[in-house]
């Protein structure tokens, strides 16, 4: 697939570490350097979106958490439309969990996906491109594990009791936002609670049109209570319960794809969550022993109000995970052995009674690394025994070994070459969970009666170069460069005939594999009270026989994208931030076209109020008209992004 694109300031940047003709299959990954002093991340591992970053952008919604992490993509204009994608694979396709709860799939069409959690709760956001087998299942294009807040992360030293007041105005939107947080510890025991609602119009696009059916309100309730660090014992419970309320049109064109008529009858669709999470930590001063385990509750629900369709997902689970360190001689090893469980029952309402299937998995692993000098290699394995149900006539079952192999060697000091192989599965299906109630009795599987259906599988390749050093250009700066080329293959899709609409007469794996390849390359620079970051993605999303992808469910083609984030602390009352996002465009089986936006923003600290932070910030600056390149068409209409958005919002801590 041919791709036009603008490669801009990061690629000069990061050219002198390629050889020659490698540019059109490279990779750059630089993880996120702080103005204070942080251990720097490397290329190949976790990339994490700090709580600090997602107040800097003052994100209320998913599609903002990552803004500035342009292998992480959001399409779709209106929240019942939003998908996530990393580097083009779709979220049904990853393994996604809230502070280790494991989210399902799709419940109606697309409806019910990740996008209910409020910004604001989040601690970290942990983003793997290739994960390791203590990841989990299913992440068959990587991983994305966000976590939320303690109440011991929002105390000041020496401080037990304190609350938080926050709100913010949104101008597309005509949007609204408030929150607040009452917290306190005593000893070891910290308690959380917060309450938070977002109220939103239809939002105004670029150049001044309304996106039609966009209007949400949102409620979040969140508890979390936390014992830390008690005789080297951690244990933390939590309990959250979303809704998002609004009045979408549930299905075919202005749904999930295209302009919606703007006579056509919408639904008031109310989509809810309820997760609830067991956490336990057992870490002594030993080498031997670092526990961790994990239970989980995850309940969502998709309920349309207008046409009673009631659909439910239903996982529940949990883990259990030591790490141990040892050394043999002068090779230094690390070791992570552990099991993981999950149920999901998917759950559609129906007029004869409930219509449930069910996929189970339990899984074992063991992942290690070793060091000799200037080499680490990591490897480990999965065994996963499954089964899942499709429909009152078919289950299926069966045990699957997933490899991974990986090797670090230090060139020079700072300079590090990597490269990283990793084989995953997924049971289930990209087919939403109210479609699959339509399985029956007459329902095919691999077009025969009773037929077997593989699990869907990946192959995931990675490989390039890692630089990190501080004190290069000035004693306290800090530098990160990198390069890898990147390549996903998906295998034995399984999908369903007739594709559209719930009918099922078979189901089957698909036998077109589909690939995700290119580059990612990221620079950035820190020196204090500066900092600036360049990323830059280039993915080419293809089934194997060339032709580029768009797909429900399954993954999106994207154009090349750039992003170029700066901030600035002027003093300590003031901080300034600027981003561009650039997106070439595309121009073969899928046609896109490109866009620049240009967001702005300012954090203010009254020195008269010092517990009081105002933030300021105009996204699109330029009101540019445009839409996510991920969002699917109806006829030559795609539903287009906010356009220009002021915001301002404040945050007051008693």
């Amino acid at each position: 697939m041919r791709k036009k694109g603008v490669l801009g300031l990061s690629l000069v940047a990061s050219l002198c570490l390629l050889p020659e003709g490698m540019l059109a299959d490279a990779f750059i990954t630089l993880e996120s350097v702080t103005l204070m002093e942080e251990a720097l991340s490397g290329i190949g591992e976790a990339k994490v979106i700090s709580k600090e970053s997602l107040e800097k952008t003052q994100a209320k919604e998913m599609k903002e958490v990552f803004k500035n992490e342009p292998s992480v993509l959001v399409g779709g204009g209106a929240r019942n439309a939003q998908r996530v994608y990393l580097r083009g694979i779709e979220g049904n396709n990853l393994n996604i969990t809230i502070d280790g709860a494991k989210q399902g799939g799709s419940l109606f069409q697309h409806m019910g996906d990740v996008g209910s959690i409020d910004p604001s709760l989040l601690k970290s956001v942990e983003v793997s491109t290739i994960a390791g087998a203590d990841k989990g299942n299913g992440a068959l294009g990587g991983s994305i594990a966000f976590e939320t807040v303690d109440a011991q992360d929002l105390l000041k030293e020496g401080q037990e009791l304190g609350a938080t007041l926050r709100g913010g105005y949104y101008s597309a939107s005509d949007g609204v936002r408030g929150g607040t947080s009452v917290y306190g510890k005593s000893g070891h025991v910290g308690i959380l609670l917060d309450v938070s609602g977002l109220n939103q119009h239809d939002y105004r696009t670029g150049k001044g049109g309304d996106a039609d059916n966009t209007a949400v309100k949102d409620r979040n309730y969140f508890f979390k209570a936390s014992l830390l660090d008690y005789y080297d014992h951690s244990l933390k419970l939590g309990a959250t319960h979303t809704t998002n309320d609004g009045h979408y049109i549930a299905g075919s064109s202005g749904s999930d794809m295209g302009v919606p008529d703007p006579n056509a009858a919408t639904s008031h669709i109310i989509t809810t969550r309820d997760t609830y999470t067991l956490d336990y930590r057992y870490n002594p001063q030993s080498e031997w022993i670092d526990l961790k385990a994990n239970v989980y509750y995850n309940d969502r629900n998709y309920d349309n109000k207008t046409n009673h369709t009631d659909v439910s997902s239903q996982n529940y689970g949990g883990n259990i995970k030591n790490t141990l360190g040892f050394a043999t001689g002068d090779v230094n090893h690390l070791f992570s052995v552990g099991m993981d469980y999950d149920i999901e029952d998917g759950v559609t309402k129906a007029s004869s009674g409930d219509i449930t299937n069910t996929s189970k998995t339990l899984g074992a692993f063991v992942q290690g690394s070793s060091n000799y000098q200037i080499a680490t290699l990591r490897y480990g394995v999965r065994l996963d025994e499954y089964s899942i149900e499709y429909g009152p006539s078919n289950e299926v079952t069966g045990h699957e070994f997933s490899p991974n192999v990986g090797l670090d060697i230090e060139l020079i000091e700072g300079l590090t070459a990597f490269t990283n192989y990793r084989e995953a599965i997924k049971i289930g299906s990209v087919i939403p969970v109210q479609w699959l109630s339509n399985a029956n009795a007459a329902t095919t599987f691999n077009g025969t009666l009773n037929g077997d259906l593989e699990p869907e599988s990946s192959k995931q390749i990675e490989g390039g170069l890692r630089y990190k050093t501080k004190s290069l250009l000035a004693d306290t700066d800090s530098i990160v460069l990198g390069v890898s080329l990147f390549k996903t293959t998906i295998s034995d899709l399984i999908s369903k005939n007739p594709a559209g609409g719930p009918t099922i007469a078979n189901i089957y794996n698909s036998d077109v594999d589909v690939i995700s390849k290119g580059y990612e390359l990221k620079a950035s620079y820190a020196l204090a009270p500066f900092k600036t970051s360049l990323s830059f993605l280039h993915a080419n999303v293809e089934d194997e026989n060339g032709v580029a992808i768009l797909s429900r469910r399954i993954a999106g083609s994207v154009g090349d994208t750039l992003v170029w984030d700066t901030s600035w602390r002027m003093n300590p009352q003031f901080s300034l931030g600027y981003t561009l996002t650039s997106v070439g465009k595309l121009d073969d089986e899928i046609k896109r076209d490109s866009y620049v936006v240009h967001d702005l923003s300012l954090e203010y600290k009254p020195a008269s109020l010092k517990n009081l932070t105002l933030y300021f910030a105009i996204n699109n600056l330029f009101d540019k008209e445009y839409y996510a390149q991920t969002s699917f068409e109806s006829g030559d209409t795609l539903v287009e992004e906010a356009g220009r958005d002021f915001r301002a919002s404040f945050k007051y801590v008693f």
